[in-house]
C-alpha cells in the first residue's frame, strides 16, 4: 500500500485527476449556461460524468508499469494472491483520484448554485459510491495490458458499465437537491459498490492470468 501510493503520488496522478476535473466542469457548466440550460439536473449530471471520466484518467498505468518493468510477472510467480494485490491497487486508485475530487465538491458545487449543505450529503453519495468506478476500471486496465492506445480501448470497454452508478448517483444527487431523503437508493448503490469490490478483483485476476497463458 506504501509503494502504491508513493509510487501513484510520484506520477502525479492527483494534479491529473483533479484538474481535469475542475477544468471539465467550469467548461461544460459555462458552455450551458450560456445557452440557458443550467439547471439542477445538467449540473448534477455535469459533475457525475465528470468524476467518471476522471477515474478513468490514470487507469491505464495501474498494472501497466508494473507489466513493462517485469514486477508484474513477479506477483504471478510469488505466493502473494494476485487479487490481493488488484484490491490494494484499487484502494490506492480511489485515495488518489476519487478522493481528492470528492473534497473539492463543496468548492466547485457552489459557484453552480448548489448550497454547501446539498453539496456535502452529494459528498457522501459519491463517498459510497465512487469505489465502484475504481474497482470496476481494475478490469479495463487488464483488458488492454500491453496494448497500444489502451486509454480509449479503456473507454469503450468501461464506460458503459459505469452508467448503473451514474444513473443512481445523479438521481439520489437530485433527491437532495430536492430536500428528499431516500435511504433505499442510498442502500442500493452501497450495495453496487460492495458488489463491485467484491467481484471485480476475481475478474481482473482471472484476465490476467489468462493474458500470461
Amino acid at each position: 500500500m506504501k509503494y502504491e501510493l508513493l509510487f501513484a503520488l510520484a506520477n502525479k496522478g492527483i494534479l491529473l485527476s483533479t484538474s481535469f476535473f475542475i477544468i471539465l466542469i467550469l467548461i461544460v457548466g459555462i458552455g450551458f449556461s450560456q445557452i440557458g440550460e443550467s439547471s439542477e439536473k445538467t449540473l448534477l449530471a455535469i459533475i457525475w460524468i465528470a468524476i467518471s471520466l476522471s477515474s478513468l484518467l490514470s487507469i491505464k498505468t495501474m498494472f501497466q508499469e508494473d507489466f513493462d518493468d517485469g514486477t508484474l510477472d513477479l506477483y504471478i510467480l510469488s505466493n502473494t494472491s494476485i487479487e490481493t494485490i488488484i484490491f490494494i491497487k484499487s484502494i490506492v486508485h480511489w485515495i488518489t483520484t476519487n478522493l481528492p475530487i470528492i473534497i473539492l465538491i463543496p468548492l466547485i458545487s457552489f459557484p453552480l448554485g448548489i448550497t454547501i449543505y446539498h453539496s456535502i450529503l452529494i459528498c457522501f453519495v459519491m463517498l459510497l459510491s465512487t469505489p465502484a468506478l475504481s474497482f470496476i476500471s481494475t478490469i479495463g486496465a487488464a483488458l488492454t495490458l500491453g496494448e497500444k492506445g489502451g486509454n480509449l480501448l479503456i473507454s469503450i470497454f468501461i464506460l458503459p458499465t459505469f452508467l448503473p452508478i451514474i444513473i443512481f448517483g445523479m438521481k439520489i444527487s437530485l433527491l437532495i437537491t430536492n430536500s428528499t431523503y431516500d435511504i433505499m437508493a442510498h442502500l442500493i448503490l452501497f450495495a453496487l459498490s460492495l458488489i463491485c469490490i467484491a467481484i471485480t478483483p476475481f475478474i481482473t485476476s482471472l484476465i490476467i492470468k489468462i493474458h500470461y497463458t
